[in-house]
């Protein structure tokens, strides 16, 4: 079977933003045994990315597509994927008239997925996150799945949290030694994914290695392991919080509201978790009643705006979650009030706005994953 990457996304071609994306998804092609024929890169122009595809698609069986999924005229993927389909746009989720939808509507970014004659043509997202996720959970299992004649492969998959990758890689060395099985890594703001890779002389035998190995690196690796397959953070934190009838009361500054666009969409959400609607420390402040913030005051201002936002909320819990901008970079505070007193977690970090935001998700729900865990 042969593969092609296209990136869609004109910050690609004209800025210093490297294509992560790409390098992710031919990672992860290695696990299906499948041939990767060519990557291309393409600006955000529905004409180019139509004829992208067309010739693509003309080189492989499956296109891989990730970026340019937006909304109205900004939407370039999915006009050029219509164009190219000769189908329908419509209004509901997929957006192209007899396409897959990759993912759920009312949680995250969804893809699609169109099968022609000439192939087949898959969009993922260009959110760094959502596309692994989509790509792990449906792209790849349904590529498996084609190359049913190769049954006596396969991988499974262990979401990490809270270790290095580096750490990891050491820890799990002598796991990985075997000719058949293999163990790969790949991390993204404080989560790796840990793909278990083996093969043997029948299914029932493969499924059985599989097991075994899995088995093994979850015991070695302790409540690291935050799930599997399907699982993502937001939804493991959010069972916790509905199997132990715990609400939460939620602010975050600073970060582009990333915490809130993740958790309101699940179901269940709206019934244990309160979002606080406050964006930068002025409006929570004045909405708490708290005096201002300065750089000498933060931590502490962070510890009176948790108390306080678990006060007025009247919840079990409150989560806050601030990141603040210094010349030295950005410093990620995450101050959880509960019952029990005050609990810190503090990082800095540089590089791009949008994977910092992603590193103080990451770094909330860990924090609180670890307070439920120990006080379950």
């Amino acid at each position: 079977m042969k593969v092609e990457i296209i990136s869609i996304g004109t910050e690609l071609l004209v800025s210093d933003i490297l294509d992560t994306n790409a390098a992710y998804i031919s990672r992860s092609l290695r696990e299906v045994t499948v041939s990767l024929t060519s990557k291309v890169t393409i600006g955000d122009d529905p004409e180019m990315i139509a004829d992208a595809f067309r010739v693509a698609l003309r080189r492989a069986d499956v296109v891989i597509a990730t970026g340019g999924l937006g909304h109205g005229k900004d939407d370039f993927t999915r006009q050029a994927a219509a164009a190219v389909s000769h189908r329908d746009i419509i209004p509901e989720p997929p957006g192209i008239q007899g396409a897959i939808l990759l993912g759920h509507s009312d949680a995250g970014s969804t893809g699609m997925m169109l099968e022609e004659e000439t192939g087949v043509l898959v969009c993922l997202p260009g959110n760094r996150r959502e596309m692994s996720y989509l790509l792990e959970t449906e792209v790849l299992p349904y590529l498996r799945q084609r190359l049913s004649s190769e049954a006596q492969t396969g991988w499974t998959l262990l979401r990490c949290v809270g270790v290095m990758e580096s750490s990891l890689k050491q820890d799990l060395a002598d796991l990985a030694s075997s000719s058949n099985h293999r163990i790969t890594y790949d991390s993204f703001a404080g989560q790796t994914n840990i793909r278990l890779w083996a093969k043997a002389s029948s299914e029932r035998a493969l499924q059985e290695q599989l097991h075994k190995l899995k088995a093994a690196v979850s015991q070695r690796l302790g409540d690291h392991v935050f799930g599997e397959e399907a699982d993502r953070l937001e939804t493991v934190v959010l069972h916790h919080l509905v199997k132990n009838n715990l609400h939460l009361s939620l602010a975050e500054c600073y970060t582009h509201g990333i915490l809130a666009q993740t958790i309101a969409p699940l179901a269940g959400a709206a019934e244990h978790i309160h979002l606080h609607p406050a964006e930068t420390w002025k409006d929570l402040a004045e909405a708490l009643q708290l005096e201002n913030v300065n750089s000498d005051n933060l931590s502490q201002w962070c510890r009176s705006a948790a108390n306080a936002l678990r006060s007025q909320a009247n919840s079990d819990l409150s989560l806050m979650v601030y990141s603040n901008v210094t010349q030295g970079g950005v410093q990620v505070l995450v101050t959880l009030a509960s019952p029990n007193g005050v609990s810190v977690t503090q990082r800095s970090f540089g590089g791009h706005p949008e994977n910092i935001d992603q590193w103080a998700l990451t770094l909330g729900l860990t924090h609180l994953r670890r307070w439920l865990m120990v006080h379950n």
